[in-house]
């Protein structure tokens, strides 16, 4: 009668080691980076696009970029950059690529840099996972599921 509490434990610690993993991604063995710390804001609906935050760190020889991102969750996925203007009115606007500089980590985050997500298949709930595909120049794509969020 050991063998089902000993499988229920192993079990358990499987699936505690998966809810680990949510929002990081292992680092590109070519590239050394890594994405941890990915997450989007819950929505009210589908049609109203949202925005994604995520921790990118270069850990690899060369200098790399973020040169695009994609969902199967969502019609469009963009890299874009808040910014005040003269007149204290926030916008924000679309950027083509974000520099990966070797060494360094680039936070995308409410304010400042995030993913634009537009077009979703369905709402978001609290808890609810988002796939994210990033494209880097050098790196190749790394895949992050990001956890729905309360703002």
């Amino acid at each position: 009668m050991t063998r089902p509490p000993r499988l229920a434990a192993f079990a358990l610690v499987a699936l505690l080691g998966l809810v680990g993993c949510v929002g990081t991604a292992q680092p590109s063995a070519m590239s050394g980076l890594t994405v941890t710390d990915a997450w989007v804001r819950v929505t009210g609906g589908a049609a109203e696009p949202i925005a994604g935050y995520l921790t990118i760190a270069n850990h690899g020889g060369s200098d790399d970029a973020l040169v695009g991102a994609s969902s199967p969750g969502a019609a469009s996925v963009a890299v874009h950059q808040s910014s005040m203007d003269s007149s204290g009115m926030m916008g924000m606007e679309p950027v083509a690529r974000l520099d990966c500089p070797i060494g360094a980590t680039v936070a995308l985050v409410p304010g400042g840099y995030h993913l634009m997500i537009s077009g979703l298949t369905h709402p978001l709930k609290v808890g609810d996972l988002l796939e994210l595909d990033l494209v880097f120049e050098h790196g190749g794509t790394i895949v992050v599921q990001a956890q729905a969020r309360q703002g």
